[in-house]
């Protein structure tokens, strides 16, 4: 098993085990229905004068959602949200700034 097979399977894991529940995600490009995410509402992130602000993500598997641009739309049982910049991307999981 190479160390990229090790990887995927983290990350499988942590989003199967650390999982908010499922989303659909409706994309311009792209929709999916059933996408595990992680919601997080305390993430750091600095402005174009280097303040710190608090902000909220969702992380999606990239597998599951292959590309996001700023508009898409994350669609959960109990709220939506709007994607307003993709924060980090591994190759693997997606984070996104969203509100």
């Amino acid at each position: 098993m190479s160390f990229q097979d090790h990887l995927d399977r983290l990350d499988e894991a942590v989003m199967t085990h650390l999982s908010d529940g499922t989303c659909d995600y409706q994309g311009s490009s792209s929709s999916a229905s059933g996408v595990r995410y992680m919601l997080d509402h305390d993430f750091e992130v600095y402005d174009e004068n280097q303040v710190a602000m608090h902000v909220t993500t969702v992380s999606v598997h990239v597998n599951d959602v292959a590309t996001s641009r700023q508009g898409d739309q994350i669609v959960t049982p109990s709220r939506s949200w709007t994607v307003q910049q993709i924060l980090e991307d591994d190759g693997h999981l997606r984070r996104l700034w969203v509100s």
